[in-house]
């Protein structure tokens, strides 16, 4: 992607997020000068911030999303059972924008509609090995177990909300507009525990064609 083309996505969601009344904290609006500051390192471990993701080059309008990280504790004290054991993160889908197949090894996590139009997850369990099975998919709609068949499409109004667990390799899209979506979910290590079930292209580097006005997290190994 194009570095203009990342900082314009990045003003479109925070237009939509405030448009249904979603704050993002300071750190969502920081120039690079501030990302570089010392006392920011911690932060940038637990990758705190943007991600602008392409999943089908060149095309993120069809298969893409960009997302904030608001909050993520420490996977390292998972062990311990006691700590800042959960993240948080803030995304937006446009109209029929998609996201592909994926699944968790370690985290749990609540998939939320905050606002906007429908949020449709596509959903199949794994076996051991990571491959689709035809086992019932178990989850929480708001609270209350259900057992689905895979491969089910559960649709989720503004407000409402889905918890999967570890297992379940999940899809999902907006349909009928933008879709302001929240992910509540246990502190996890983001470049081990996010497994896709058909494998996505190398990314590309981004092309400095502009100057950065934004960071993303694939840009805080080089500071």
């Amino acid at each position: 992607m194009r570095r203009s083309e990342i900082d314009t996505i990045i003003d479109e969601t925070i237009a939509i997020l405030e448009a249904h009344g979603t704050r993002l904290p300071p750190f969502a609006h920081w120039s690079p000068a501030e990302w570089r500051a010392p006392e920011t390192r911690t932060m940038r471990e637990r990758f705190l911030g943007w991600a602008v993701v392409e999943f089908e080059p060149g095309a993120f309008a069809k298969a893409g999303i960009a997302l904030c990280t608001t909050r993520m504790g420490s996977h390292h004290d998972l062990a311990q059972g006691r700590g800042r054991l959960y993240g948080e993160k803030v995304f937006v889908l446009r109209d029929q924008q998609y996201v592909p197949f994926h699944h968790h090894a370690v985290k749990t996590e609540d998939v939320i509609n905050r606002g906007g139009a429908t949020l449709a997850i596509e959903l199949v369990r794994v076996d051991a090995a990571g491959r689709p099975s035809r086992e019932p998919v178990e989850i929480e709609r708001d609270g209350l177990p259900t057992s689905l068949a895979p491969q089910s499409i559960v649709r989720l109004a503004p407000g409402e909300s889905i918890t999967l667990t570890p297992g379940i390799a999940h899809a999902f899209w907006a349909e009928g507009g933008d879709v302001v979506c929240g992910e509540v979910s246990l502190a996890n290590d983001e470049r081990t525990d996010n497994l896709f079930l058909s494998a996505l292209p190398a990314p590309a580097p981004i092309v400095e064609d502009a100057p950065a006005r934004r960071l993303v997290v694939a840009d805080y190994a080089a500071l």
